[in-house]
């Protein structure tokens, strides 16, 4: 089932170049963040169902509580949960509920104009808001009954303070190779 996500903030974007985790197939993905208990967070979950339902009957709920009770597997996660070494909420985090979602084929990333983009437009990136199609599907096979979130495209919306920004320095901190007396450059 495919499910539009509008105006959700953009996090670990794997968007122009697929990556894997610690020997992971590579894949192109994303997390996105969407309001704990928001219109969106509400319609997404009764999509998550549906999808269930259509596949495992009267077993869904089961085989949904199953895969939250999977931290591994869990497909919407609190994103209080998602913390720093020192046990502090990410920044962006708190009060979220993410979904992450991901493809082994290349994703359409296009503009408010859809534009199509590449990583040197410099967006989207961590951080941003953008809008997202995804697939929900039932996985029903030897390795386990989970519904998993594949990624089709994503729609650069609007800026947001960037994920892992870096501070910027006050270059007026520093001396001047002019301050420096001995005369060497370096």
């Amino acid at each position: 089932m495919k499910v539009m996500l509008k105006n959700v903030r953009l996090s670990y974007p794997s968007l122009f170049k697929p990556s894997g985790y610690q020997g992971s197939e590579p894949k192109y993905s994303a997390t996105f963040l969407m309001e704990d208990g928001s219109e969106q967070h509400k319609a997404l979950k009764a999509a998550i169902l549906s999808v269930a339902e259509e596949q495992f009957a009267d077993k869904a709920k089961a085989v949904l509580k199953k895969q939250d009770d999977n931290s591994m597997r869990r497909l919407l996660k609190h994103g209080n949960d998602n913390v720093d070494d020192e046990g502090e909420v990410r920044d962006g985090y708190a009060d979220m509920v993410t979904i992450k979602a991901s493809n082994k084929t290349a994703v359409r990333v296009i503009g408010r104009g859809k534009q199509d983009l590449t990583e040197a437009d410099g967006i989207p990136y961590a951080g941003c808001y953008v809008n997202a199609q995804i697939d929900l599907w039932a996985q029903d096979n030897a390795y386990g009954k989970f519904i998993n979130a594949k990624l089709l495209a994503v729609q650069f919306w609007a800026d947001g303070d960037a994920f892992g920004a870096v501070t910027t320095a006050n270059l007026d901190d520093f001396e001047s190779a002019e301050d420096d007396d001995d005369g060497d450059e370096w």
